[in-house]
């Protein structure tokens, strides 16, 4: 074997569903019964760089089965039919996040070819750069199919792909190649983030045309013709990790250069079928050209290089190769706690954050994911968003202590004032008067039904109760009818709520004594949002104080985009079901004793 370079790509498997095949159009001599359950295999690559040592690229290569395949094109899905029985979960975006990864962590997707159970659902990766071989675009826009292409697995979408986020790579063969052997010494890429794909075509071994990804001869782009115009497999030299023993070794990604071991083995050949025309049709496209390939790949693997096809039955099979469907367990973890810090902060980490690492790295995942949004977007400052998620956890109907801890913290780091944490905390406290606001006037409905104590519940205000209602309207800047009834029933209690709500409004933080200063530490914009973010919450859903509150924040100039971030970051209460439950399933789980046989 070659000497290896000193950087390396990971390579993982990522299953993306199952479904059958009749063995006769794809090895001969078979039964005309005879079907095969098999997988489709895609696989992660995480290039390393040697100078940094650290994860730079992350690459998916094929996407497997579309989850609903009602979206596939009709052509397609007449040809589905024929592939049955089928299953399409997990599909790729789960088994990345299985592995603690996030479609949105892909830069690049690295199609073999654009055959139907290799491309997915692209629109899983919209922040993704895709790839595919010279010829693929043409067979996507129907411009170039050829005679050869027969069988109902020939079809292709025209939409497939966004032409503003796809590389097609150049014609392999209208290139000379220079030969150049695995070992050879090469540059660096300078740019690891971004690949240059139009490089000249190389000859690698008894490869005619390979592409050295990131010039380290680490990863290559392998042309693999005779399956479809376009088929490209990739070569690459793995680190072992500590699922893998610790050693790198070469492993190649076949794609569809063969669908059968028996025929890598010399036990079969590859098969051919008539059509309803009576034409021999074939698997592959040209199959002089995939059999020369199949020779290639056959002499590799004599070398000891791991070859992987994408139906690689014999492969999953394996027991060996189960553990290699995701990342190990405490690599992923790594990822993951990397992730975490990059997203949201190593100070947002708390022991409910941990402890759902701990049990269920996937959903740990799948809840970074949704609590990085508002994070990502940033309608709201980060401070105010701290200021938020406290209004949140701090109400009356949730006291979450380990968000409260962490918010105050974030808030303050943040750039908040002590005045401003303590003024969420003010505003917040509010929450409780809603037993009033609806309590009262369904007391009214009930009073009106019943024909009793009319003068109670229709008198007008006193000279009192105006001054109240005046001073409300003044300090609180609105008005709302579900505050008459209460006034009227209760002058007292209403003089003392406006008292304890007010504070926020009026309160002199600057400790000066001029007038001016006495409106808070808060604007009144974000005064309203905190109102809005305890209303909204799922613990209270008060419907009627969330729409007064969402005019209000509108009136002092917030955007509907604020309003929409203060709605999610609420939606994150969700979270905190798994942090305070995780490490009581997990005390509880390793105190009870092993059931017996």
């Amino acid at each position: 074997m070659p000497v290896p370079s000193a950087s390396s790509s990971s390579v993982h498997a990522l299953s993306a569903g199952h479904f059958s095949l009749p063995e006769e159009q794809f090895v001969h001599p078979s039964s005309p019964s005879a079907r095969s359950t098999v997988p489709s295999l895609c696989f992660l690559i995480e290039h390393t760089s040697s100078d940094t040592n650290q994860t730079i690229t992350r690459i998916v290569f094929d996407l497997g089965l579309r989850r609903d395949i009602s979206r596939y094109s009709e052509p397609i899905q007449r040809h589905v039919a024929t592939r049955q029985p089928m299953t399409t979960e997990p599909d790729v975006a789960e088994s990345l996040r299985s592995g603690g990864l996030d479609p949105d962590d892909i830069h690049y997707v690295i199609y073999s070819h654009v055959h139907w159970d290799h491309v997915g659902e692209p629109r899983d990766f919209p922040h993704s750069t895709f790839v595919v071989g010279h010829g693929s675009l043409g067979l996507l826009s129907g411009l170039s199919a050829t005679s050869s292409l027969r069988g109902g697995h020939s079809f292709f979408e025209t939409d497939l792909l966004d032409p503003y986020r796809t590389i097609e790579l150049s014609d392999p063969t209208a290139v000379a190649g220079m030969t150049e052997e695995i070992n050879q010494p090469v540059f660096q890429h300078s740019s690891p983030n971004s690949i240059n794909f139009h490089r000249p075509w190389t000859a690698l071994g008894d490869f005619p045309s390979v592409l050295d990804l990131f010039q380290d001869g680490s990863l290559f782009i392998v042309d693999a013709p005779g399956h479809l115009p376009g088929h490209i497999n990739l070569l690459a030299r793995a680190s072992g990790g500590k699922s893998g023993g610790g050693e790198a070794k070469w492993v190649y990604l076949a794609g569809d250069a063969c669908h059968d071991r028996r025929i890598m083995r010399k036990e079969r050949e590859i098969g051919e079928w008539h059509d309803a025309h009576g034409h021999v049709c074939c698997i592959h496209a040209d199959r002089a050209k995939a059999e020369a390939t199949i020779d290639r790949l056959r002499t590799l693997e004599g070398k000891g290089v791991e070859v992987i096809f994408a139906h690689d039955v014999e492969w999953e099979n394996d027991e060996r190769n189960r553990a290699r469907t995701t990342m190990a367990s405490d690599e992923q973890k790594q990822e993951l706690r990397k992730r975490f810090d990059a997203q949201l902060g190593p100070h947002a980490f708390h022991s409910g954050w941990a402890s759902l690492l701990a049990q269920d790295p996937a959903f740990f995942s799948a809840s970074l994911s949704l609590a990085s949004v508002p994070r990502r977007k940033s309608h709201l400052s980060p401070k105010n968003q701290a200021l938020i998620s406290l209004a949140v956890d701090s109400a009356a109907t949730h006291l979450y202590l380990p968000g409260i801890r962490a918010h105050v913290a974030a808030a303050l780091r943040e750039g908040a004032s002590v005045h401003e944490v303590v003024e969420v905390v003010e505003l917040s406290s509010t929450l409780g008067i809603h037993a009033c606001n609806i309590g009262v006037p369904l007391l009214v409905e009930v009073l009106r039904e019943q024909g009793t104590h009319e003068d109670e519940i229709t008198r007008g205000f006193d000279a009192v109760q105006e001054r109240l209602k005046d001073e409300f309207t003044a300090k609180r800047g609105y008005w709302h009818a579900f505050w008459e009834d209460f006034l009227r029933l209760d002058p007292e209690f209403f003089e003392a709520y406006l008292e304890f709500s007010s504070l926020p409004w009026v309160k002199d933080v600057d400790g000066d004594g001029a007038p001016g200063n006495f409106k808070g530490a808060l604007e009144p914009k974000m005064k309203e949002l905190v109102y809005c973010a305890f209303d909204c919450a799922s613990t209270h859903l008060y419907v009627s104080g969330l729409k007064l509150h969402m005019k209000n924040a509108l009136g002092y100039g917030a955007t509907p985009q604020e309003i929409l971030e203060v709605l999610e970051i609420a939606t994150l209460l969700s979270l905190h079901t798994a942090h305070v439950a995780m490490p009581i399933i997990a005390e509880l789980a390793s105190a009870s004793p092993a059931p017996s046989s």
